[in-house]
């Protein structure tokens, strides 16, 4: 028979304001309940978010640096600039651990729902990250642009054209025609990390939801010349650096089309 909802609720308490030596972030499935968000804010658990998650700042050596716009197997830690982000993958991305949480920004109107695929590991850094790639590179219905003031849509153009160009630092002919929402990041396509921002979780959704986290979009930094050649060598070579939340291939949607077919009159309206 299944434990009362409430002595799992109080066990949980109990665990969150228990001090404990150990890591809280270190990898595998250590003790300690995973919880669902729900649960979490029954219990008034203080969730903290994974320092390797956290905005970079100047006195941090240790920061994940990843362009947005590509495919997370170009995210590398600082410390270790010469390979793909592999160490702190599989490390939780909060403390205490969480089934499920959800992230949203400033600079995209969407909410991003982030699930754990081993709910008895809660969800891990890496998989934020996969969430938030695989969710940007979806495709845009023709009504989330058309409902968009005239100089959203403009900036929008513009990094649409952008990002499908020969330019080193954006993905090119490979994103497809169709509009995604990674062209709605423009120049900030940079990750900035993750907060804990209750004012602006109100703002955006309504109410505080719980377990819900701001992604801070930062202007994209130029690539140096050994990151280029670094960018090529993966992209020369996805199926040693491909995530499994990422489709091999894939082809723009009639919605997607739809959605360039506005653009482009939009730019012959303007010429």
């Amino acid at each position: 028979m299944p434990g009362n909802p409430g002595d799992t609720a109080q066990a949980a308490f109990r665990w969150t304001n228990n001090t404990d030596r150990m890591d809280p972030f270190a990898e595998g499935p250590h003790y300690g309940p995973v919880l669902e968000p729900f649960l979490a804010k029954i219990v008034g658990a203080v969730i903290k978010l994974s320092p390797l998650l956290a905005p970079p700042s100047d006195t941090q050596d240790d920061y994940l640096r990843w362009n947005m716009l590509f495919h997370t197997s170009n995210c590398y830690r600082t410390t270790e600039s010469q390979r793909s982000w592999v160490k702190g993958r599989n490390a939780p991305a909060t403390h205490p651990r969480l089934t499920h949480v959800r992230v949203i920004s400033r600079t995209f109107p969407w909410m991003i729902q982030v699930r754990a695929h081993n709910p008895k590991l809660g969800v891990t850094c890496g998989e934020v990250l996969d969430a938030v790639s695989t969710y940007m590179y979806g495709d845009v219905a023709k009504k989330e642009y058309e409902n968009l003031p005239s100089g959203r849509k403009r900036q929008i153009w513009e990094s649409y054209r952008f990002n499908r160009s020969t330019d080193s630092n954006a993905p090119g002919g490979r994103l497809g025609e169709g509009l995604k929402r990674l062209d709605w990041l423009g120049s900030s396509s940079r990750f900035g990390g993750l907060v804990v921002n209750e004012p602006f979780v109100k703002d955006h959704c309504g109410d505080v939801l719980p377990c819900t986290f701001e992604l801070k979009c930062l202007p994209t930094y130029p690539l140096t010349a050994e990151e280029v050649r670094e960018q090529q060598r993966r992209l020369e070579n996805p199926s040693r650096h491909r995530s499994r939340s990422r489709p091999v291939s894939q082809q723009p949607s009639p919605r997607s089309a739809t959605a360039r077919t506005a653009l482009e009159l939009e730019e012959e309206d303007d010429d």
